[in-house]
């Protein structure tokens, strides 16, 4: 890559799981890479490769004849603060995960929404067509950002993240009291930060397949009235599955190997429930629980918070989705992470 932009040295940013991918990548292809970028320099060396601060490359280097392949995919780390300390360092060209995934689109990992920007301009008519859905301006301006973002990978085009993830202030007010049904329930946190702003529930069912959190879960919300827990994941038909934990926060549903979990359509598991509010992260199955919900949405209409970062098409798939089902509802985006992760689409009926 950096004779490509002819300079004499390429570096990676980031001595993380993410970089330490791109360099071997790079290297099945006869990719030379001088050295690894990280604010942790006490690192030494990773996989065969010295460890800098970017400064002290740069103090010792030409940075004008040196090209930095922005390794990081991470959803807490804001890529556009690390952009702006390499170009105040002078190097000369900063190349980000998604041209990066543009240049090289052949037999990358599965990374979530990154996938060949090409992807995103072959969907431009449906991603017009969420748009034009889209109730308010702050809508549709994130959607340009978060498209733009997907497709050129500068980050200084995506706008400030929102506050309150599930519960945004600038939506309309949620429903109460509760009747909430949580999927992805992961250690109470979401159900805890509703309790910290003073809503109230009616009822709280809760959805989350790894048994270390569900432990976690379960004492959090131990004095919460009428709470019931599952420690199952939820799909669209009733199943045994299995579940790769090993992402931590990022667990998953995987077809084989991992740990046993049953997984349960909502519409079987809480029949007479009535909820008047569902939110659903859950690493990429959130179509096929919309799918095993479809008759509380219809008798119901809760009012609806969906992940839709996990897969790329998540972005205007899960919308179609659920138009699909008629209910008349008001589509908002809001995005509560930098670098596009923590997408979430509210349905507001």
């Amino acid at each position: 890559m950096a004779s490509e932009f002819g300079l004499d040295h390429l570096l990676i940013y980031g001595a993380g799981l993410a970089g330490r991918r791109v360099y071997d990548y790079l290297s099945t292809r006869g990719e030379r890479v001088d050295a690894f970028l990280d604010r942790d320099e006490s690192l030494g060396e990773v996989d065969g490769l010295p460890v800098y601060s970017a400064q002290r490359w740069a103090a010792n280097h030409d940075p004008s004849k040196t090209c930095v392949l922005v390794g990081v995919f991470n959803a807490h780390v804001d890529t556009q603060v690390i952009f702006d300390d390499l170009e105040a360092c002078g190097y000369a060209r900063i190349v980000s995960m998604v041209e990066f995934v543009r240049r090289y689109p052949q037999d990358q990992p599965f990374r979530y929404w990154l996938v060949d920007p090409r992807f995103y301009e072959q969907h431009a008519s449906r991603i017009t067509s969420l748009r034009e859905i889209l109730v308010d301006e702050a809508s549709k301006v994130l959607l340009d950002s978060i498209v733009r973002y997907r497709t050129l990978g500068d980050p200084r085009c995506l706008p400030p993240v929102a506050d309150n993830q599930y519960f945004p202030t600038d939506l309309p007010c949620l429903p109460e009291p509760l009747r909430f049904i949580d999927c992805g329930a992961y250690i109470g946190d979401t159900v805890q930060e509703l309790l910290d702003a003073g809503i109230r529930f009616a009822s709280l069912a809760t959805f989350e397949p790894d048994l270390d959190n569900y432990r976690h879960l379960t004492t959090q919300l131990h004095a919460v009235p009428g709470a019931i827990h599952f420690p199952c994941g939820v799909s669209d038909r009733n199943r045994l599955g299995w579940y790769d934990p090993t992402l931590g926060a990022g667990g998953h549903l995987v077809e084989s190997g991992g740990n046993p979990v049953c997984c349960v359509r909502l519409d079987d598991a809480l029949p007479g429930f009535a909820p008047n509010f569902i939110k659903m992260d859950i690493e990429g199955e959130e179509p096929a629980a919309l799918r095993g919900a479809e008759n509380l949405l219809r008798v119901h209409r809760p009012r609806l918070a969906i992940s839709i970062y996990h897969r790329a098409e998540h972005l205007w798939e899960i919308a179609e989705q659920l138009q699909g089902y008629d209910l008349n509802y008001r589509f908002y985006l809001r995005c509560h992470s930098p670098s596009t992760f923590d997408v979430v689409l509210y349905a507001v009926p």
